[in-house]
């Protein structure tokens, strides 16, 4: 009894078998017979709400009874309900790891309440604080909740969370995927592609599938937007207005038409859902680049890109253009040198790299 309030499932089946196989009455033998068959996956499935509301009613501390029920609902898709009973079931023990884990998920998926979902998440964290299951969930919610203006800094958090959580769920589709999105958030696009890319190896299901194989095709456009398909950026933006990677290959079309302020626009669109996406920073940080009055919001835009991404050989020679503007020399040769060492400057970064020579 004391393996079924704390809804060990298994160590209590077994207790109660072996209690049951003698033929001598015991107290509470009763009892363990009607325990042990709710326990029976294959004959609990058979129970309908109706029933195990009737249970509830003779006794209503059993815990096994109310998540049996709130599974029940889950399966009518009557979530309210289904998390109500999973509340119930905490009450009767608030040390019971499955319930949390299913209210975080509720929260975060059709009860649309993020601020739940980590509050619970964070609880089953604490009590198993080593389960990778339990982390990716957080880790989950934590990038859920980054969308809100309020918590975006936990882009950051939910990245490492399902880091974590990716190295022992390494064939987990909805772990990899999750992880992708996070590591995507801060701009990290290559690694994100290749958690995207083995998310789809690992046979997930259709929903995570078609947004993977969406994600690995924009993210492929946005180094190469002339192959771009309009209509399918179109198609993705429709579902989603505010889905990043169809926003960078949009952005990228722009720029490459000369529409500069449209892409600005785009760009600062982008930052709005990932404030972090450094590959929108350098963008703008070299369009901003291009307007004399702007030179300080260039000058940020490429300080904050280059936390992200150090050895990018474009950002270094934006940012070191930018500090020739700011009559900063000596780093804008430092900055142009390291450029022109990693790939060979264009007309505007050599006339730059003169410039800034005779200059220092």
């Amino acid at each position: 009894m004391a393996s079924y309030m704390m809804a060990q499932a298994d160590t209590a089946g077994a207790a109660f078998q072996q209690a049951l196989k003698g033929t001598a009455n015991f107290e509470g033998k009763e009892e363990a017979q009607r325990r042990l068959s709710l326990l029976d996956a294959q004959s609990s499935a058979t129970l309908s709400s109706e029933q195990l509301e009737s249970m509830l009613k003779q006794q209503s501390n059993d815990p096994l009874a109310r998540l049996r029920l709130a599974e029940s609902y889950e399966k009518q898709k009557a979530f309210a309900k289904a998390a109500a009973e999973y509340e119930s079931a905490l009450k009767i023990n608030p040390k019971l790891l499955s319930p949390l884990i299913k209210l975080a998920q509720l929260n975060a998926g059709p009860l649309h309440n993020n601020e739940k979902a980590l509050e619970f998440a964070k609880k089953a964290r604490e009590l198993a604080p080593n389960d990778p299951k339990v982390v990716g969930i957080l880790g989950h919610v934590a990038y859920v909740l980054g969308h809100d203006a309020y918590h975006a800094g936990n882009f950051t958090w939910a990245y490492s969370l399902l880091q974590e959580s990716a190295r022992y769920l390494a064939d987990d589709p909805t772990v990899l995927h999750d992880c992708g999105l996070a590591a995507y958030s801060l701009g990290k696009v290559s690694e994100a592609r290749e958690l995207m890319e083995r998310t789809l190896k690992v046979a997930p299901a259709p929903e995570i599938s078609g947004d993977a194989q969406s994600f690995l095709r924009m993210t492929a456009l946005d180094r190469n937007p002339k192959e771009a398909v309009t209509h399918e950026i179109q198609k993705l933006l429709k579902a989603d207005p505010n889905y990043v990677p169809a926003l960078a290959v949009r952005a990228a079309i722009e720029e490459q038409r000369g529409e500069a302020r449209t892409a600005i626009a785009t760009y600062t669109a982008i930052l709005k859902v990932y404030p972090n996406f450094a590959p929108a920073q350098k963008r703008l940080a070299d369009l901003y680049l291009d307007d004399p009055t702007a030179l300080d919001t260039a000058y940020e835009f490429a300080v904050k890109a280059r936390k992200a991404l150090p050895d990018d050989p474009e950002l270094a020679r934006t940012l070191g253009e930018i500090s020739y503007q700011r009559k900063d020399y000596s780093r804008a040769l430092q900055l142009l040198q390291e450029s022109a060492r990693a790939t060979p400057l264009d007309a505007k970064g050599s006339y730059y790299l003169g410039a800034v020579s005779v200059a220092a």
